[in-house]
């Protein structure tokens, strides 16, 4: 029986990072990241995708079997299950919106000589959200295995999220947020995704009224590596902010670990410890723990999602 391969897709406003899975491992030459090109036209963008998924292809031995799947981790909103474009009005991906994505790249797929001589009789793409996606990788193959439930945050730009129940995403249950998604809980004058991100960190800091002038959040957080004391407080404080906010969601749900992904999660050490305690001190005991690879889980998730998701694979 041949082996099921996939590709799998980690698209973001500024970055597509991309892979061929077979058999849940990663084909390490065929791992790369390409310029998402997300103020393209909507035909743009969907052979800016064909390129892609060639140039992946053409990184296989030619003998190896066909393509089973694309799994495309996309940013919402979107209607994942009909692979429609919902963002609109953020700077990327706009001229998407309303369109049935999945269903033009197929025919563009299929329309490219190259490209259709490798694809499988079955071939599918499958959508789901990027945190979500993650959140599955996490729970089969990372930190999240043994747990039965886990909670996977993703924090950079913006705040993704993910329930889990043995392994399996929880999107529609009384005790999540609707689709498992926490970025839009009410803070202050806004929402979870103002605070808990890039953003958030920045605008904590000049709340401490720290210069930030030409700093990043990993300049930010070199310091406080550093030792520096002001930097160590920001992120400490940063950590019980996220506790303050999400303590409602998450003690509804009362999972055993969270662990925590994304860019800034690369920086976990400084804030993780104080995130755990804050929760704790609140009533929900939980462990916190950063994930060794952001990317590779996505991509065994995104493997896993379309392996389920396409009954001819099962």
């Amino acid at each position: 029986m041949n082996p099921i391969t996939i590709l799998a897709f980690d698209v973001g406003g500024t970055q597509i990072k991309a892979a061929a899975v077979s058999e849940g491992m990663i084909i390490g030459p065929t791992v790369a990241h390409y310029e998402s090109r997300a103020e393209l036209s909507a035909e743009g963008m969907v052979h800016h995708f064909v390129s892609v998924v060639q140039d992946v292809i053409s990184k296989l031995d030619r003998d190896h079997p066909l393509i089973n799947g694309l799994g495309m981790a996309f940013p919402g909103p979107f209607d994942y299950k009909n692979g429609i474009s919902l963002i609109q009005g953020l700077g990327k991906f706009d001229a998407l919106y309303g369109l049935p994505v999945g269903k033009l790249l197929e025919e563009a797929l299929r329309a490219n000589p190259l490209v259709k001589e490798r694809l499988a009789p079955g071939f599918r793409i499958i959508f789901e959200n990027d945190a979500a996606l993650f959140g599955l990788g996490e729970a089969l193959h990372g930190e999240g295995q043994t747990s039965g439930r886990v909670v996977c945050l993703t924090i950079g730009t913006g705040l993704g999220s993910c329930f889990l129940e043995q392994g399996c995403l929880v999107q529609q249950r009384a005790d999540v947020p609707a689709n498992g998604w926490l970025y839009e809980v009410p803070y202050r004058e806004g929402i979870a995704d103002d605070y808990i991100s890039k953003r958030g960190v920045i605008q904590l800091a000049l709340e401490l009224e720290m210069d930030v002038s030409g700093r990043d959040v990993r300049d930010l957080a070199n310091a406080a590596i550093a030792g520096e004391k002001n930097e160590r407080q920001l992120f400490e404080l940063f950590g019980r902010r996220m506790a303050l906010i999400l303590f409602p969601a998450l003690t509804e749900f009362t999972p055993n670990k969270i662990v925590l992904g994304g860019q800034i999660s690369k920086s976990g050490a400084l804030f993780a410890p104080a995130f755990q305690k804050e929760l704790a001190s609140q009533g929900l005991r939980t462990q916190v723990v950063i994930s060794q690879n952001t990317l590779t889980s996505t991509f065994k998730g995104i493997y896993d999602y379309v392996r389920r998701s396409n009954i001819g694979l099962q």
